[in-house]
């Protein structure tokens, strides 16, 4: 059981790139413009739930479950579900009066109702507190104890990261796995004969390990280093110097003392004075890189420019 994605391309860049989800629970990382046409593509074959979704306001919270529930011809009673959604005490407040939380946990009673193999939800944790998470994330399993798989889009890692393993980010280069490094091994164990194919960087609690190529550029920033993949900065374990030697037979090259850059990412070379220079690089957003004097000759020759 899988669920594809069409290619979309605008103005000669893929936008959109084609990819086949297979069953289970998917995290998907894109931002809210491909996230929208995502959705669109998936209406035809999946259940499709939208942050906008809501619902009839002047209803009470029992008579919205009990809509859905004969709506969708499920098995399920009114009970059973205002327990499964943490609504007990209020199951005769009207869904106007509820609080955004509580309001935005009981908009999930679609999908997780939703006769369908494949479910795909926009931002599953949107506006709701820290205490109501652990409720999203049990009707997140729900919904995946029915044998249904789900794809959860986010822009934001940290909302993925409880629910799913399995997270993927989307850019114009096309969908690529965020790989963790499992940390449970014992000290005792040999280690491994060095190999430099994955950057690793910290977000949050979680260790992250990028392919080199994903890798935009890298700065330095009062002592901190941060690894920016796709517009998101992630700090990095490694000083500089350490990376320079690591990715330099990947085609890095320090540019400047605080940075280093991807050569593939390279687009422009921009001369703003007789000593002031910059890199611009081909990616989503405009950035740019700084570029010391000293540096400007010996990256003209890796590029074989004049």
């Amino acid at each position: 059981m899988t669920l594809t994605l069409t290619a979309v391309t605008e103005q000669n860049r893929v936008w959109i790139p084609e990819y086949t989800f297979t069953e289970g629970v998917t995290g998907l990382l894109v931002d809210m413009k491909r996230a929208a046409s995502v959705m669109r593509q998936f209406e035809k074959s999946a259940y499709v739930h939208q942050v906008q979704d809501g619902h009839y306001p002047h209803l009470t919270v029992q008579e919205t479950i009990a809509y859905y529930i004969k709506l969708a011809e499920v098995e399920w009673t009114v009970p059973e579900l205002l327990k499964t959604f943490d609504l007990i005490t209020e199951a005769r407040t009207k869904v106007k009066k509820l609080s955004e939380t509580k309001r935005n946990t009981l908009t999930l009673i679609k999908p997780y109702c939703a006769r369908h193999d494949w479910v795909v939800i926009e931002e599953p944790f949107h506006r709701i507190e820290l205490e109501g998470r652990h409720v999203v994330d049990q009707i997140l399993k729900g919904i995946e104890r029915q044998g249904k798989s789900l794809v959860l889009l986010s822009s934001n890692l940290e909302d993925l990261l409880p629910v799913t393993d399995k997270i993927y980010r989307m850019d114009e280069r096309g969908i690529h796995k965020l790989e963790f490094k499992d940390e449970t091994a014992t000290q005792n164990e040999e280690p491994a004969q060095f190999k430099v194919n994955k950057i690793q960087v910290k977000h949050q609690d979680k260790t992250l390990l990028f392919n080199p190529p994903e890798v935009d550029y890298i700065e330095s920033i009062d002592g901190t280093v941060y690894i920016n993949v796709a517009g998101v900065a992630y700090t990095s374990p490694l000083t500089l110097m350490e990376l320079e030697v690591r990715l330099q037979p990947y085609g890095f090259y320090r540019c400047h003392r605080s940075y280093i850059v991807n050569l593939q990412k390279v687009r422009e070379l921009v001369s703003w004075t007789k000593n002031s220079y910059s890199i611009k690089l081909d990616v989503e957003k405009t950035t740019l890189v700084p570029l010391s004097r000293a540096k400007l000759s010996p990256l003209k020759e890796l590029l074989s420019i004049s």
